[in-house]
């Protein structure tokens, strides 16, 4: 599976720039983590102590999955402020990237398809206690509100990624996770276009399970298979069944 290796290497380059200029915090997982609230949580305007990628500021989100061992361990990457140095609303990103088993996706496009859905939906099962999530599936945008409780409490990055891991971890196919958050505006607005990518790439798998044309010159996703290693391959593979 390499349909997102390109927006991968375009997210690290992006970050690596960050990494030379003024570092990263990274935490190699270690089983533990925040509390998992086990239920989604609302959090009322006069309990916040922080929100991230509300008020105006940038936010995005999205999931990559690869099978290339582009991912060699499990981490949290957190780029800029943490959440104990944050003062008042910002910018906010979240990035996981998956390395998973084979999907065989040259043989059979529904499971290499139903297994990146899978993925994509562990994160509307991670609920951090004092950590309420807004999700924006239409926008790629994801708003946080951290309880005043949870903030007094020292949660982090490091221990809501943990708790992001621990929970990828559970399905079959996931051998390695990074979980990167962002809090420095520029990056988060340099990585939004990527989200946009990530879902075109997931919606030619759609277009290519429903029954895309076999002429490749009169078909709209032309220009995805020809920028994406393995999505044409994909498409006529699934036209030989």
């Amino acid at each position: 599976m390499k349909l997102y290796d390109g927006i991968i290497s375009d997210t690290m380059e992006v970050l690596e720039s960050y990494r030379d200029l003024d570092g990263v915090k990274k935490y190699p997982y270690a089983g533990s983590s925040w509390k998992d609230n086990e239920s989604s949580e609302f959090i009322m305007q006069r309990d916040v102590a922080l929100e991230l990628g509300a008020g105006g500021e940038p936010s995005v989100n999205y999931t990559l999955v690869s099978t290339s061992g582009i991912v060699t361990e499990d981490e949290v990457l957190v780029y800029g402020p943490d959440i104990n140095e944050i003062k008042g609303n910002t910018a906010f990103a979240r990035i996981v990237i998956l390395d998973t088993k084979d999907l065989k996706e040259d043989q059979d496009t529904e499971i290499a398809f139903a297994a990146i859905r899978n993925l994509e939906f562990v994160r509307y099962h991670v609920f951090p206690k004092g950590y309420m999530v807004r999700v924006s599936a239409r926008s790629n945008q994801e708003q946080i509100r951290i309880s005043q409780g949870a903030f007094s409490n020292g949660i982090n990055f490091a221990k809501v990624g943990a708790l992001y891991i621990k929970k990828y971890k559970e399905v079959p196919e996931v051998k390695k996770v990074r979980v990167i958050f962002i809090t420095e505006k520029e990056l988060v607005e340099k990585l939004m276009p990527n989200a946009d990518k990530a879902d075109t790439i997931t919606k030619t798998l759609t277009h290519i399970l429903d029954g895309m044309p076999t002429d490749c010159g009169h078909c709209s996703m032309k220009p995805v298979c020809d920028e994406v290693e393995g999505m044409k391959e994909l498409h006529l593979g699934k036209k030989k069944q």
